[in-house]
């Protein structure tokens, strides 16, 4: 399973045309193979404002070809254009799912809050695999090698984390980049 994951400077006066094009534009993709994973918000104090981080799982690198010749070319290339005009720019990376685990804590589960961290694949990061979460490698994009994971977290252990106070997992403890994010009332992942 793959993942396309965009990260989105949104402008803001655009923000709701920007979240309202994107569903549209999922739908119109679904022909493709793509199913919508996740519309994140970057949390305020832990990155730039209006920044959206999105996910698109595609079953496979045919799926991803038949998107991307869509976008280019094709039915989603006038409404990837419109999309355009709502940000300033995005950076794609295409990730592998290397492990997707359900969250294990009800409070998590009711938080609304998600962590995703980027961890350097010499500093150990593939020991993430098989935690809660979901584990991703990184194939093409900014950070080619890099290993992703996107957890589910409790309000205390977000505190935590951008506290640095990391607790017991020490693969997590060396991210090199961690965001809180948090979903729109649609987002699959909530």
């Amino acid at each position: 399973m793959l993942v396309v994951q965009e990260v989105n400077r949104v402008k803001g006066k655009a923000m709701e045309q920007f979240e309202s094009m994107t569903q549209e534009l999922w739908n119109v993709a679904a022909a493709t193979g793509v199913q919508a994973a996740w519309f994140f918000e970057v949390s305020h104090g832990t990155g730039p404002s209006y920044c959206v981080v999105t996910g698109m799982r595609l079953p496979d690198w045919a799926a991803w070809e038949s998107f991307a010749r869509a976008v280019a070319f094709g039915d989603l290339s006038g409404l990837t254009e419109a999309l355009d005009a709502t940000r300033y720019d995005s950076e794609s990376s295409v990730l592998e799912i290397l492990s997707e685990v359900p969250e294990p804590s009800e409070e998590a589960a009711a938080s609304g809050l998600w962590v995703q961290r980027l961890i350097d694949p010499d500093a150990g990061g593939e020991a993430a695999v098989g935690q809660p979460g979901i584990v991703m490698r990184g194939c093409l994009g900014a950070r080619p090698d890099g290993i992703t994971v996107l957890t589910k977290e409790t309000p205390s252990a977000v505190l935590d984390i951008l506290t640095g106070e990391t607790g017991s997992n020490r693969v997590l403890a060396k991210a090199e980049s961690t965001w809180v994010l948090r979903p729109s009332s649609w987002s699959p992942l909530r």
